[in-house]
């Protein structure tokens, strides 16, 4: 199967799913992230504002807020297919605004996340970052929208912690059930991720 062949099945998949299914497996598989030592020794925390097929990861950021940790979201650069992250400081829905494709993203007053600052501050595996897709596999590959901004940013981050030392920030795919394949088809650009929950 093509990359764009699993996608059409997947988006197919994800518009059959009920409401009530999803709301109650996206509130457990928050609580499952809260849970984790992951996250509890995790002091940022990139994640990203869900769109109406991705499972619900507010929770998640609301209690790394509640808890002081850094927590930022991604806003996609104009006319490139890259992104920033930018630090949240209060409620997710407060500090967000829709995008011209409906996406929810940090509103301009936000401070932008630099890197190599970041870096100095947090060490790499303190840091998690809460990856969607459309698609992962058993073998922790994963299948985006086709744009490359997740696998573009990961390569980054990876490069950028790696210069720091030897740790490496923690990649968590988070995704519904129904995502999960054996495999996904992937590219040498393909980033993989560390766990799928």
């Amino acid at each position: 199967m093509t990359k764009q062949e699993l996608r059409k099945s997947m988006k197919a998949a994800l518009a059959e799913l009920e409401p009530v299914a999803k709301a109650f497996e996206s509130m457990s598989k928050a609580a499952a992230i809260i849970q984790s030592e992951i996250f509890k020794k995790s002091r940022c925390i990139f994640g990203f504002m869900p769109m109406k097929d991705e499972v619900d990861v507010l929770p998640v950021l609301r209690s790394g807020l509640q808890q002081g940790k850094k927590i930022l979201i991604p806003k996609i650069i104009d006319g490139t297919n890259e992104m920033d992250f930018y630090f949240l400081t209060d409620e997710p829905n407060s500090q967000t605004e829709k995008n011209s494709w409906g996406i929810y993203e940090p509103k301009a007053e936000l401070e932008k996340c630099i890197l190599d600052e970041l870096l100095a501050e947090v060490k790499a595996d303190e840091i998690l970052v809460l990856v969607p897709g459309l698609a992962f596999g058993k073998d922790n590959s994963r299948l985006g929208r086709g744009k490359g901004f997740y696998d573009r940013f990961l390569t980054e981050l990876k490069v950028k912690a790696c210069a720091k030392g030897n740790a490496k920030p923690w990649l968590c795919g988070i995704c519904y059930n129904v995502q999960v394949v054996t495999s996904v088809p992937s590219e040498e650009t393909d980033v993989k991720v560390d766990v799928v929950i």
